[in-house]
């Protein structure tokens, strides 16, 4: 199933790839930790839906973080992601400026007058 330019799977084929009940999941769902796309009452997801329940899977089990725990984990990590993506695409603005703007951000940055 496809959805856009993204591939959509069911929550069996979810289910099937991993250490996770039906329930655990939609629990997940319902704390609004994973966001899948819903359609006539079946949840499809995406890709970035199946990397986030193997990070929740994962933080779970080697990080031993509790569910009280684990909104604020993953709200942390969402902040870093998109400090991440910004951060990319300000490198890649930077990148299309001129050589002269460039030098001048590059002194900037290498000041070292403690703040």
């Amino acid at each position: 199933m496809s959805h856009g330019r993204a591939t959509l799977v069911t929550i069996d084929a979810v289910l099937a790839e991993g250490d996770i009940s039906r329930g655990e999941l939609i629990a997940w769902i319902e704390q609004k930790w994973v966001l899948p796309f819903e359609q006539e009452g079946d949840f499809l997801f995406n890709e970035a839906d199946r990397a986030r329940i193997k990070l929740i899977v994962e933080l779970r089990r080697d990080l031993a973080i509790n569910d009280e725990a684990m909104p604020v984990v993953l709200q942390l990590l969402d902040q870093i992601y998109a400090l991440r993506r910004t951060m990319s695409g300000l490198q890649h603005a930077i990148a299309q400026m001129p050589d002269e703007v460039r030098a001048e951000l590059d002194r900037y940055l290498q000041r070292d007058d403690g703040g």
